[in-house]
């Protein structure tokens, strides 16, 4: 891998901090952090690749998240770098591309549509490990009971976003 293109984007979640390379996305933090996070998914995803600190609004990912947190519906989709992520961990990634915002599936459901109906718990892992949230929307996967269960940067901000998605606005 070439270089990385960092970016941090301002946004009611708190600092986004991401990362692009040549063939797309490949990480996207929202963990509150001052980027250590961000630096141990790019210790396994790019080991080596150099890093340029460039403007959230110079890169494709950092503009389509800013217009997100402007219009819930707005456009998420990039090239997404899975390079090095394993063949079920894609699958169930990929799997939360046909979600529609403020939609919801289960882990189970999630499960069968990759063809692994007995492993929601292993769903479950790979979307705790997700690289790229918001761009694969992880939030969009709930408990078998409707609840709001595993996201990685807490529950407020898993129902946070699916009340942006679904007209609310959260943040006033």
């Amino acid at each position: 891998m070439n270089q990385l293109k960092l970016f941090t984007l301002e946004t009611p979640l708190g600092t986004l901090r991401g990362a692009v390379g040549p063939k797309g996305l490949v990480a996207l933090t929202m963990r509150q952090d001052d980027g250590q996070y961000l630096e141990k998914l790019l210790k396994k995803r790019a080991p080596g690749a150099g890093r340029k600190q460039v403007a959230a609004k110079s890169t494709e990912p950092g503009r389509r998240l800013a217009a997100y947190f402007k219009d819930p519906q707005a456009s998420l989709e990039v090239p997404l770098d899975l390079e090095g992520l394993t063949p079920f961990t894609q699958a169930v990634l990929l799997a939360l591309l046909d979600i529609p915002p403020g939609q919801t599936l289960t882990y189970g459901q999630v499960a069968k549509i990759v063809g692994r109906p007995k492993a929601p718990r292993a769903v479950g892992q790979a979307l705790h490990n997700n690289p790229l949230p918001l761009f694969l929307a992880c939030h969009r996967v709930i408990g078998a009971d409707g609840s709001l269960t595993g996201f990685g940067s807490g529950l407020p901000n898993k129902k946070a976003l699916l009340a942006w998605e679904n007209g609310e606005n959260p943040w006033k």
